[in-house]
């Protein structure tokens, strides 16, 4: 489910911050120079990248060696960390307050939303148990701090992606215990 859904997730962040970004229109960019820069900006995607280069090393199957193995899994155990961290130290309370209409809006969709609209579906489709377990988690958990450093690095200043994270990691820990109950409730799980 990762490996189908994270691509599809950056790709379409990739469109919409592109379609989004300050100064587009201001520089003069033509609908054909935005398309460009969009397919570049995808194909440039670190996270697309490495998904990417990952599937071919598996489908490959090069050996990974203990160090790299090793220093990978280091990476990857500081890199939500670090990107908290990073989120934290440049996140403005007057900016965010400015902007808590579209945060809570966004994050009442990534929390109900999306599980009110997808698992039903999901339930028609024949998943059950823990498929529908992992569906509810790709639906309705925290927005990733990647979303963060993905607006920053392509020009967004940032508040509304980090008012959005923080109210997903705080509120995901109710709703995903109300979607569970439902399920529990309905038998589906």
């Amino acid at each position: 489910m990762i490996l189908g859904s994270v691509p599809l997730y950056n790709i379409f962040a990739v469109i919409i911050l592109m379609l989004t970004a300050e100064g587009g229109e201001e520089n003069g960019l033509d609908m054909g120079k935005r398309i460009w820069s969009t397919f570049r900006g995808i194909i440039t995607n670190p996270i697309v990248l490495g998904i990417a280069i990952g599937m071919l090393w598996s489908i490959l199957r090069i050996p990974q060696p203990k160090v790299f193995q090793t220093t990978v899994s280091n990476i990857a155990a500081l890199a939500t960390p670090l990107g908290l961290m990073s989120m934290g130290a440049t996140f403005e309370f007057k900016k965010a307050l400015k902007e808590i209409k579209p945060a809570l809006i966004a994050s009442f969709i990534k929390l109900f939303v999306l599980a009110a609209v997808f698992l039903p579906l999901a339930v028609m489709l024949g998943f059950a148990g823990e498929q529908i377990v992992a569906i509810l988690v790709m639906l309705g958990s925290a927005t990733t701090v990647s979303c963060y450093i993905m607006a920053k690095s392509m020009g967004h200043e940032g508040t509304l992606s980090s008012s959005v994270i923080m109210l997903t990691t705080f509120g995901c820990s109710f709703s995903l215990t109300l979607w569970l109950y439902i399920l529990r409730t309905l038998q589906v799980i």
